[in-house]
């Protein structure tokens, strides 16, 4: 008589033909590629923020470069000099400062110094008698 995990083992048989353990071992390398194939998704997605990440840092340090330079400028007398003359009306020793009267818009007048002529002979019939002569 056989005992009810044989008979279990034989039903099983009966539908998937290959012997239970057959079955076991195709199981575990089923489970096994799922978990490297999570491993491989996530290790992925790891070094996607890592790249990303990366990126932005060397954005950062071009800024902060930039920035830098920036601070470098303004600790420059020459920066301080113009500024100075700018907003504080700075003026070296020696000098004479000019002030000159805004231009208001009734002042400011358009130049005519060229007097607009419309051309009634197109322009590829000039260049043709230009270089006909």
């Amino acid at each position: 008589m056989k005992n009810p995990f044989q008979k279990t083992i034989s039903f099983i048989e009966k539908f998937i033909p290959m012997t239970f353990s057959s079955l076991i071992l195709f199981a575990i390398i089923i489970y096994l590629g799922i978990v490297v194939g999570k491993s491989v998704i996530s290790n992925y997605g790891s070094n996607k923020v890592i790249e990303d990440e990366e990126t932005k840092l060397v954005e950062l340090e071009g800024n902060l470069h930039s920035i830098q330079n920036e601070i470098n400028y303004y600790q420059t007398y020459s920066f301080k000099e113009k500024e100075a003359r700018a907003k504080l009306g700075y003026k070296a020793p020696g000098e004479s400062v000019m002030s000159l009267p805004i231009d208001t818009v009734e002042e400011k007048v358009v130049d005519t110094g060229l007097a607009e002529s419309k051309i009634k002979v197109p322009n590829y019939r000039l260049w043709w008698q230009y270089f006909s002569q």
